[in-house]
């Protein structure tokens, strides 16, 4: 039976900065994960319960390339072999162990496949490679939701919010008042809203590339793939001048279920301008903190909310949630193929 999770996908543990020679535990879609780092830089990520007495190996300590248990000392290498137990001589019975994840280190993020090993395509990461592209500099974060996966992503993909949110934060002019274009393929969801003659929002100014411009014309687009990573391009030009529009900047999301009711939410900010400005930098993380502790609350009171609702009414969707209803159905799809799909030994 399913737990809502789609399994045999790529989920970001971690950004990159995070995880080192200590023992860094996260749950991700319900299993505990530890990772570290070896002496060569490459990650490890193993199931975080040593198979002796199940403490968190999380609570141990990494020696050279293997991980000790902070209980008994049990070790294990990368693979999650046990290479040593000190409590007791002789050879460490044959398959003891834990279970070791496909882990891939790119765009500054740590990807881990919760499926099966033997079907892990690093193919099926997404590109986000904007994240360490020449011509941009950005910024990174990471919040801890107490909402389910699917809420943040409804949130990701209707950003009429944005007045009502975010407006003394990031502006919202032109969201709710232009009309919202959605393309669905396949496993694909991609959105296009043109804003023309709107005022310049607080990171566009910050850039100061419009600087004396005034209003600017703009568009939004953005593009969801399960499961559960969205890219919002920003695109700002002059008024009136259409072939001039271009991405000022750019917020790549990475959504990660933690249980039924939490998630992991990993975030950047990329940008094309003012690229060498660490004041530009450090207001840009300041007002996407802000702008995402503003979500967060929402978030979590309306989690709270529906957990208290005992009279079953579904959600209610407005013309602007097509796209979160798309992705929804999309994870809901994939969902039911994987509990057809035959377990591969």
């Amino acid at each position: 039976m399913s737990d809502g999770f789609i399994r045999n996908q790529w989920y970001v543990a971690a950004n990159a900065d995070e995880v080192g020679d200590k023992p860094f535990g996260r749950v991700l879609c319900g299993e505990p994960v530890v990772l570290y780092r070896k002496r060569d830089g490459a990650v490890v990520a193993l199931l975080d319960r040593c198979p002796h007495r199940k403490l968190p190996l999380s609570l141990g300590a990494v020696r050279g390339d293997e991980i000790r248990c902070g209980y008994h000392g049990v070790t294990l290498n990368a693979e999650g072999v046990c290479t040593a137990i000190p409590s007791q001589s002789g050879p460490v019975p044959k398959g003891f162990g834990v279970r070791a994840f496909p882990v891939v280190e790119r765009h500054k993020l740590i990807f881990v496949w919760i499926g099966e090993p033997v079907r892990a395509d690093e193919r099926l990461i997404p590109d986000w490679s904007i994240n360490d592209k020449p011509g941009w500099t950005t910024v990174f974060g990471y919040q801890h939701v107490a909402a389910n996966h699917l809420l943040i992503l409804d949130n990701l993909l209707d950003l009429t919010h944005l007045p009502f949110v975010h407006g003394a934060v990031l502006g919202g002019d032109g969201y709710a008042e232009n009309a919202l274009e959605v393309e669905i393929e396949s496993d694909a969801v991609r959105l296009r809203r043109p804003m023309p003659d709107v005022a310049q929002s607080p990171l566009i100014v910050l850039t100061r590339k419009f600087a004396g411009q005034g209003n600017v014309d703009r568009a939004q687009t953005s593009s969801f793939k399960a499961p559960g990573y969205v890219f919002i391009g920003l695109w700002v030009g002059p008024l009136g001048k259409p072939d001039e529009l271009a991405i000022l900047y750019a917020v790549v999301n990475s959504v990660t279920p933690e249980s039924e009711r939490s998630s992991h939410y990993f975030w950047s900010v990329a940008r094309s301008a003012a690229l060498d400005d660490a004041r530009v930098s450090a207001e840009f993380h300041r007002l996407t903190v802000a702008a995402f502790d503003q979500d967060r609350i929402v978030l979590e009171a309306q989690q709270r909310a529906i957990d208290r609702d005992a009279s079953g009414a579904p959600l209610v969707n407005f013309r602007d949630d097509r796209a979160g209803v798309a992705a929804r159905r999309i994870i809901a799809r994939l969902l039911a193929e994987q509990e057809k799909m035959p377990r591969v030994a």
